[in-house]
């Protein structure tokens, strides 16, 4: 397996990427990131099989597993989601007890929070020791509503089990988040109506508070019926603690009606949580603005 690694990770032509690929749909856990789409068949060998357990997913479910085998001559697995810039290759752990002369592989596969169809399509390959491409294969993975439909929506989510905080400031300077459930004010002299939560934007969860680890590791402001605010929005993530871990990548999206207005990722580190915002000061990294019309 040695001979392997050192074969895909210095002749493969594309060269590797850094970074998370925060910019990708399906990220792939201990998989090398390389530039462009994988290649057309060249005659190498196929994906002899694929093994797919879960075949609904969440978006941001980031354990989900991929395994099968190579057919002989199959010295590494390529992967990537229809619609994704880049792919991914995957050395496989061994050879197949009952098949002996195939390789096993496993993948972890990370669905992103910002997907916005109701299936994502992975598409698989293998390469021999030239790096030639066989035939390219399919698994298929529907996605599952996990969160109602909103007027407005934005989302956090992130891949360690971490105290990240979710906070988005409206145009009228208020900001929703851990300390401040809802944008909701109840005017002077009047009581809250019942449904006063459904007024405004509102903080549907605080995952891992306090590092209480509930490994939801998302958050989302929902306005669910009340028309949003006209104007500019900011969107910040403050690491309230890192819960003992070392890094944490994380991904914010803002939809419209179901429309994608702004997507980013961004990387924090446990020096980052050293400082906690107090009332007047900036909540937290500013991951994006976008502008409600």
């Amino acid at each position: 397996m040695i001979g392997v690694w050192l074969w895909w990770g210095c002749a493969e032509p594309s060269p590797s990427l850094q970074g998370p690929g925060l910019h990708q749909q399906v990220r792939v856990h201990g998989a090398q990131l390389r530039r462009g789409p994988i290649g057309a068949d060249a005659g190498g060998p196929e994906v002899s099989q694929v093994l797919r357990p879960q075949p609904e997913v969440f978006r941001g479910e980031a354990t989900v597993q991929l395994g099968g085998r190579l057919a002989p001559r199959g010295v590494a697995l390529h992967l990537q989601a229809e619609g994704d810039a880049d792919h991914w290759v995957l050395a496989p752990r061994g050879f197949d007890f009952v098949v002996a002369d195939e390789l096993q592989f496993a993948a972890e596969l990370e669905f992103s929070h910002a997907i916005q169809t109701d299936e994502v399509v992975v598409r698989l390959a293998a390469s021999d020791e030239q790096g030639r491409l066989g035939p390219t294969t399919q698994a298929r993975f529907l996605i599952a509503d996990d969160v109602p439909a909103a007027r407005l929506m934005v989302s956090l989510g992130w891949d360690a089990p971490v105290d990240l905080d979710l906070h988005v400031m409206d145009p009228a300077g208020v900001v929703i988040g851990a300390k401040n459930i809802n944008s909701y004010e109840v005017p002077p002299g009047q009581l809250p109506p019942p449904d006063a939560w459904m007024e405004g934007g509102y903080l549907d969860y605080d995952s891992n508070q306090q590092c209480r680890l509930d490994l939801r590791n998302r958050e989302n402001v929902l306005w669910l019926t009340a028309d949003p605010a006209p104007g500019d929005y900011r969107i910040f993530a403050h690491l309230f603690a890192p819960c003992g871990q070392p890094v944490v990548n994380l991904e914010a999206t803002a939809h419209l009606e179901g429309e994608l207005l702004v997507r980013v990722g961004a990387t924090q580190y446990p020096f980052d949580s050293r400082i906690h915002w107090a009332e007047g000061e900036v909540p937290g990294l500013l991951l994006a603005e976008f502008t409600v019309p």
